[in-house]
């Protein structure tokens, strides 16, 4: 082996582990921003829904992300009068943009999560203002807005109707 293909492939390995950590890091923080959005959807579910009309089910999502690799991030499965809704992680390195709360032009997000029944789809942006984490939603029709238990709840009515 010659000692600029030994160099190469050291380089190479460098730079993977760099990567590697790097991509590790992101996705722990990502699973954390998903569970700290889950906590706050099943406590709006326990003060809104103390009978457990509404069925949460926990569950898992594979996803496979460009420099993330394939992963598997937490997800909700909500069922209630025969019907089904998945709050479904899609992507930590969305393309997506939305207006975060007290911003005045749109910004891609640092998330995105689905709410939806595969046929009509709220999608939750997650943005991150000095260290602290702000959800908006995003009907697809109108502005986004923050994420509340009002903006949530509204939501699944829509599916439950």
């Amino acid at each position: 082996m010659t000692t600029a293909f030994k160099e190469f492939l050291r380089q190479q390995a460098e730079k993977h582990q760099a990567e590697a950590r790097a991509g590790k890091a992101t996705l722990d923080e990502w699973r954390a921003a998903i569970e700290q959005l889950f906590a706050q959807v099943r406590a709006w579910l326990k003060e809104s829904d103390p009978e457990g009309v509404i069925e949460i089910e926990e569950g898992h999502q594979d996803v496979t992300e460009q420099g993330l690799g394939r992963y598997r991030v937490p997800s909700l499965n909500l069922r209630a009068f025969g019907k089904w809704i998945g709050i479904i992680p899609k992507a930590r390195k969305t393309v997506g943009t939305a207006k975060p709360p007290q911003k005045s032009a749109p910004e891609r997000a640092a998330g995105r999560v689905d709410i939806t029944d595969e046929l009509r789809r709220y999608v939750l942006y997650r943005f991150r203002d000095d260290g602290r984490e702000v959800w908006v939603i995003d009907d697809l029709h109108s502005d986004s807005k923050p994420l509340d238990k009002e903006a949530f709840e509204k939501a699944l009515m829509s599916y439950l109707r």
